[in-house]
């Protein structure tokens, strides 16, 4: 999957709006300049001052106001809907990665992609290139009103503008590599902190705090330097244009003394250099946004690139009825290929480690990249198969089900195909062992934490099981799930597998605790 497109949907057109209105307040600021020196002379001249240039400065002022907040609002706008962009795409194509290429990556870095790069983006788009649009549009259309003014003022002040120019475009690309050690400094402290922040009552326990705090301060000391170094960079670049302009001040009053210009001209010349400061400074901004801009594209980029998971791809359906397995040289992590086969309608237990067993429902349900050919479904090439077909006809009963932050309701339902009543849910939810559980939530409106942090083992079983007697499923991987359930709902599990038309395979893992539970007894 790609980087979506800056210009992409439409987003050309509004960049287009932005460069009208800005070409808008170049007019305005011509018109300002104008109007000022016409009013300067007039006072110089001891005349009345003139109503028409009064009008036209108020409303040139009022003009450039009005067109930097408009070119501001559509530059937001755009800068959200490309950052949406890159969030739908970052989403979808990890949707899409296998679920152990997902689990490897750090939840820090997760996160800053969907924040702090987010902002960059959006920075760009909405920031960068109008203020890009802005100065290639006023700097010009600035210089252009300084000749109409008085040539000799814009011969003086072209060679302070030419050099500002100069040092902005050849020390502007020095902020990326800075952009860059930033980034990953702060990715490295953001990963670190989400994995320690869950674990921290641990950590203490474990005397831990004292080197964690050490390492937390050395990790952001080091970050600490970084933005110092890339902050003191794109401000000095900043700083160029305020340089400039009392320079070019300097240059104007001094040759306007010269040449014996009108007051109203050199006033004149002062206001489009008090107009053509804002251009530049943000012409000098634009490098920083874009140099954050261009370490995000490439963390973006190559986040894209992993590689996607082939199964549930297809459109084939499963057919009716419990599901025959057929597994043909399944690649294993350094291990020996699997190889096995299963009939349907039947209940069977795996005589491989737990870890190949883990793989193997891993990928049973879809998680995987598999190759094609490699893992059968009553025929069905498992690349074949239409994600939904494959969720529906698959479940596997774990203490680790997904959950997302919401209500029990919601969770209960999720992934199944249509959401059954309030009374279907309660009553399964209590034959599953959550009777507890709804009433100390207050019913199926009680709220469940993220990754469903406050549901015990059991109680996450539980739910899980729920999905399984809902969802009806064709072949049912018993995983650990299974040894947490309290004894009645047990029962409820193997009746209704022993009812149904399914095909059942049972985690190693329970074998062990079924011949340990005695001893443990």
């Amino acid at each position: 999957m790609a980087m979506p497109g800056l210009l992409d949907n439409g987003r050309w057109r509004g960049l287009l709006l932005v460069s009208l209105v800005t070409l808008v307040q170049g007019g305005a600021a011509g018109a300002a300049a104008f109007a000022t020196r016409g009013l300067f002379e007039a006072i110089h001249a001891d005349r009345t001052l003139p109503l028409v240039l009064l009008l036209a400065l108020a409303v040139a002022g009022t003009g450039i106001a009005v067109a930097r907040v408009c070119a501001r609002l559509l530059g937001e706008r755009l800068g959200q809907d490309y950052a949406l962009a890159v969030r739908v795409a970052l989403l979808a194509h990890a949707s899409g990665m296998s679920a152990s290429a997902v689990a490897r990556r750090r939840n820090g870095y997760m996160s800053l992609r969907f924040v702090g790069d987010m902002t960059a983006f959006r920075n760009w788009l909405g920031k960068g290139l109008p203020r890009l649009i802005g100065a290639v549009v006023m700097i010009p259309a600035a210089c252009a009103v300084l000749w109409m003014l008085e040539p000799r003022f814009a011969l003086v002040i072209a060679p302070l503008l030419g050099v500002v120019l100069t040092v902005l475009v050849v020390a502007g690309p020095r902020l990326e590599p800075l952009h860059r050690r930033l980034r990953a400094r702060r990715a490295r402290i953001a990963a670190e902190m989400a994995e320690r922040m869950p674990l921290a009552p641990e950590l203490d326990r474990m005397g831990r705090r004292p080197a964690e705090l050490h390492r937390l301060r050395k990790r952001t000391e080091r970050m600490i330097t970084a933005a110092l170094q890339r902050l003191v960079w794109a401000e000095s670049l900043k700083a160029m244009p305020d340089a400039m302009a009392g320079l070019a001040a300097c240059a104007v009053i001094v040759t306007g003394a010269q040449t014996g210009a009108s007051t109203g001209t050199i006033a004149g010349a002062l206001a489009i250099i008090g107009l053509v400061l804002a251009p530049l400074r943000d012409l000098a901004s634009v490098w920083n946004v874009r140099a954050a801009f261009l370490a995000a594209h490439k963390k973006c980029q190559a986040a894209l690139k992993h590689e996607q998971r082939k199964s549930g791809q297809g459109q084939k359906r499963l057919p009716r009825g419990p599901l025959a397995i057929s597994v043909h040289d399944l690649p294993m992590p350094h291990r020996a290929p699997l190889w096995l086969s299963f009939p349907a309608g039947e209940h069977h237990d795996l005589t491989c480690d737990q870890r190949a067993a883990d793989i193997l429902f891993s990928t049973l349900c879809g998680l995987e990249h598999v190759p094609p050919g490699r893992v059968r479904l009553s025929r069905i090439c498992l690349t074949e198969l239409s994600r939904g077909s494959l969720r529906r006809g698959v479940q596997r009963l774990t203490s680790t089900p997904a959950l997302l932050k919401g209500s029990l309701r919601r969770n209960l339902a999720l992934g199944l195909r249509k959401r059954p009543t309030d009374e279907t849910l309660e009553t399964t939810a209590r034959e599953a062992g959550l009777g507890e559980l709804l009433t100390e939530l207050g019913g199926l409106d009680g709220p469940v934490a993220e990754l469903g942090r406050d549901l015990s083992a059991r109680e996450r079983s539980a739910l899980a099981l729920v999905r399984v007697l809902l969802g009806k499923p064709q072949l049912v991987l018993l995983g650990d799930g299974v040894w947490h359930l309290d004894q009645r709902a047990r029962q409820v599990l193997a009746a209704h597998l022993a009812t149904c038309e399914v095909t059942v395979l049972r985690h190693p893992s329970l074998a062990v605790h079924e011949r340990d539970e005695p001893v443990a007894a």
